[in-house]
């Protein structure tokens, strides 16, 4: 399984597949909440062969902080740290590229303990994003 950064528009295509669906059509969010317009401008990042991801992410960078998005895992590929993966490559190319001062992610709560376990931290309340229980983590670079 490789790890990398999207550097081709069928690696991106495959990215943005993924995401749809994981979150459209597993989760019902409404297409143009996870097709927000933001993409353009981010990094993403994919675990998988060739442009057919087994898990992606997003990564915005806001400052000296790396805001981590849309991360998820195909379900053939769920349990198998893949995932964890993912979020420590993310961690290692950011802190290579970018003066990163911290990380954060908007975690669905059943997730909470994957990423507490990766040193992220719940800060304030639970919310809803799409309809979805969330949490603000932040995590030290």
């Amino acid at each position: 399984m490789t790890l990398r950064v999207a550097t081709t528009q069928a690696e991106l295509d495959g990215c943005i597949a993924l995401r749809i669906e994981v979150f459209v059509d597993e989760q019902d969010v409404p297409m143009d909440e996870e097709l927000d317009g933001r993409d353009d401008g981010a990094l993403h990042v994919l675990a998988g062969p060739d442009a057919a991801p087994h898990c992606v992410a997003r990564v915005q960078l806001l400052g000296d902080v790396a805001k981590i998005e849309r991360v998820c895992v195909a379900k053939q590929a769920r349990g198998t740290g893949l995932g964890a993966d993912l979020i420590r490559f993310i961690h290692a190319v950011m802190a290579d590229r970018h003066q990163v001062a911290s990380f954060k992610l908007e975690a669905q709560t059943y997730a909470l303990q994957f990423y507490e376990k990766l040193g992220y931290l719940a800060q304030g309340e639970e919310f809803l994003d799409a309809g979805i229980p969330h949490y603000l983590m932040t995590r030290p670079a």
